[in-house]
């Protein structure tokens, strides 16, 4: 399957489409190189904390100048959390829209339980067991 392919088949990228995206334009461009296992993950942390570095500038820009340029966030750290992402869960065999969920409502239950109803909760957990069992 072609990247138009993956792009065309939803009319939104959805974090399962991200995932097949990235990885066949890592087969495709990167892997073939020899890049990836521990090599990967390591240049993958060695980028995610160039990523911190940014939003370091950031915040501290807002913080003593009181504006900083929001363009470096928008156009390459978010974009590039992503890629990041994909990367970590492609070399760990993590299915990303999987663990978002779970993660998700694990938060909720952990951190939030005295602000949702039972009910809810219960409700979004079913939902949730319903995508997954769908995606698999």
């Amino acid at each position: 399957m072609g990247f138009e392919d993956i792009l065309k088949r939803n009319p939104d990228l959805t974090l399962k489409d991200l995932q097949e995206l990235q990885r066949d334009y890592d087969n495709r461009f990167i892997v073939q190189k020899g890049f990836s296992g521990f090599d990967k993950v390591r240049h993958t942390y060695a980028h995610m904390g160039k990523l911190v570095g940014r939003l370091a500038d950031y915040v501290h820009d807002m913080e003593e100048e009181g504006e900083a340029s929001e363009e470096d966030i928008k156009n390459k750290v978010i974009p590039d959390l992503l890629v990041y992402s994909a990367w970590l869960a492609e070399e760990f065999g993590v299915k990303m829209e999987r663990a978002y969920l779970t993660r998700f409502v694990g938060n909720l239950k952990r951190l939030y339980f005295d602000k949702i109803s039972p009910e809810e909760l219960q409700s979004l957990e079913n939902c949730v067991k319903e995508k997954l069992i769908k995606e698999d």
